[in-house]
């Protein structure tokens, strides 16, 4: 007879949320549905506030990756105030853009998917985390739990604390970075580098473990998007919105920022607080598309 699984809360997140999933009478998956349980309703007490108040605020959405909302937030009011940032502050904010990244993409490779590469899918869920992966493979939780360290280290140094970090501002950046500070984040790289290099390895290692996971997991057509610069070279901080399909055929390239209502709508669903991103042209859910890392891979393949 037809029943449904709810899955609550979800750990794997970088969030709160929860997971429903529908059996038909067969027992096969009919639909399968992510809860985002919590509202956030920034839209609506940003309302009223200045411009210049946004990129504090929005770097408030996320603990994790408050950085990339404060980017987005400040570049938005570089253009309301029609300025040319200095280069100098443009190398800046991506130089804090980019310890973003590694903290961020660390958390969740080490944190939230090594468990399953490294203990197996079908070990005991009870143990199948991070604090498991400490005691079965040190070495490699040492370097997850650093590498996130180095990008967070990278951000204070930069914007005076790690979690919502004000520096970044309409024009620029709010502080120079003091030739201390500099050395500070040169003398951190090459200990970061060499963990990166040793993640590589033992990750390359666990693809011939998985080959069914690898060809299913997540293997559904859709859209994938992100940013590339004049050259279709794939860029994090400044470029054009390119669209492309699950074949990896361009829908849609070079489109400027300030044309992103154009080509992005937003949908709604009544089982979750999640805004459901879509590429107008196809409309949605035709036009549904994935962003991060394997969009970006994706983009430039």
């Amino acid at each position: 007879m037809a029943r449904q699984i709810t899955i609550e809360p979800v750990t794997r997140a970088e969030g709160h949320g929860k997971i429903t999933i529908f059996l038909d009478d067969d027992g096969y998956v009919r639909d399968a549905q992510f809860h985002v349980t919590q509202i956030r309703g920034f839209e609506k007490f940003c309302e009223g506030r200045p411009f210049y108040e946004m990129p504090s605020l929005m770097a408030r959405i996320c603990g994790i990756c408050p950085v990339s909302h404060l980017v987005a937030s400040a570049k938005a009011c570089d253009e309301l105030m029609a300025v040319q940032i200095p280069e100098t502050a443009e190398y800046l904010r991506r130089i804090m853009n980019l310890a973003q990244l590694v903290q961020s993409h660390a958390l969740s490779f080490f944190h939230l998917a090594s468990p399953d590469f490294l203990l197996g899918l079908d070990y005991d869920p009870a143990k199948r985390n991070i604090f498991e992966v400490m005691n079965t493979h040190p070495n490699i939780a040492r370097d997850g739990i650093m590498l996130r360290k180095f990008g967070q280290q990278i951000i204070e140094l930069l914007g005076g604390k790690r979690i919502h970090p004000g520096w970044i501002v309409p024009g620029g950046v709010s502080e120079p970075l003091a030739a201390d500070k500099r050395d500070a984040i040169l003398a951190m790289i090459p200990e970061a580098l060499a963990a990166i290099q040793r993640a590589l390895d033992w990750f390359k290692r666990t693809f011939d473990h998985y080959p069914e996971e690898i060809r299913t997991f997540a293997n559904f057509p859709s859209l994938f998007m992100g940013l590339t610069n004049d050259k279709g070279e794939l860029v994090h901080y400044e470029g054009k919105l390119r669209f492309v399909d699950a074949t990896g055929k361009i829908v849609a390239d070079q489109i400027a920022a300030e044309d992103y209502q154009q080509y992005i709508g937003e949908a709604v669903e009544p089982y979750s607080y999640l805004k459901f991103p879509y590429f107008k042209p196809m409309g949605y859910p035709e036009g549904i598309d994935r962003v991060g890392p394997l969009a970006r891979l994706n983009l430039i393949n």
